[in-house]
């Protein structure tokens, strides 16, 4: 059965449809310590790359998806540029694996409608001169603590390497033992190669 490629939407597309519906969005490697994997599968070699898509910072479920080389290319446009490829590949099916058609039998209507769906929002952070007015007649329900801070105080940097992979975080200055330590704040590596928070805030 043949197939006709003008039927499929390339990734350079697909891409521009991502940005479109989430500005924020970044691809990078699932596994920033290890990018790809050379593998021998059958007698043959293959770079194997595994891509995340996030559509914000702050993406908790970010799309992951995977694809492979062979190497060397079996085509004038693979060999020499197998990574490359596997890693475009790898973005396009991130993109699929988010709602982004991959054959243009689906309509503008329906990519528009999907970009008009209601987007999560994440409310900034408060002070805490913004959330107590001494004039009001309540007293404040709640207080707001960002990435760096707790209801402790000070957050301290927790870094190092286990299992080859470098990690980074920001934890209480309570003791585990205490019974009283908050939850540990911990970073994920963006397509810039800044650490950042996982989530805007945490108490």
């Amino acid at each position: 059965m043949s197939f006709n490629m003008d039927d499929y939407v390339d990734v350079a597309e697909r891409i521009r449809v991502v940005k479109q519906m989430y500005p924020e969005a970044v691809f990078r490697p699932a596994n920033p310590m290890e990018p790809f994997k050379v593998v021998e599968i059958g007698g043959s070699t293959y770079i194997a790359y595994t891509a995340a898509l996030y559509r914000d910072p702050f993406d908790a479920c970010p799309a992951i998806a995977c694809a492979w080389e062979e190497v060397p290319g079996k085509t004038p446009y693979t060999k020499g540029s197998e990574l490359m490829n596997a890693e475009t590949s790898a973005w396009g099916r991130c993109a699929i694996a988010l709602g982004i058609p991959s054959k243009k039998i689906a309509s503008a209507d329906e990519v528009k409608a999907r970009q008009e769906a209601p987007k999560a929002t994440v409310s900034a952070i408060k002070t805490e001169a913004q959330i107590y007015d001494p004039w009001a007649t309540q007293a404040p329900i709640a207080q707001a603590f960002d990435a760096w801070h707790c209801k402790h105080g000070d957050r301290i940097v927790r870094d190092g390497e286990k299992n080859g992979r470098a990690y980074y975080g920001m934890t209480c200055i309570k003791t585990l033992n205490s019974g009283e330590q908050c939850e540990t704040n911990w970073f994920v590596l963006n397509a810039e190669g800044t650490w950042v928070p996982k989530i805007a805030s945490v108490k």
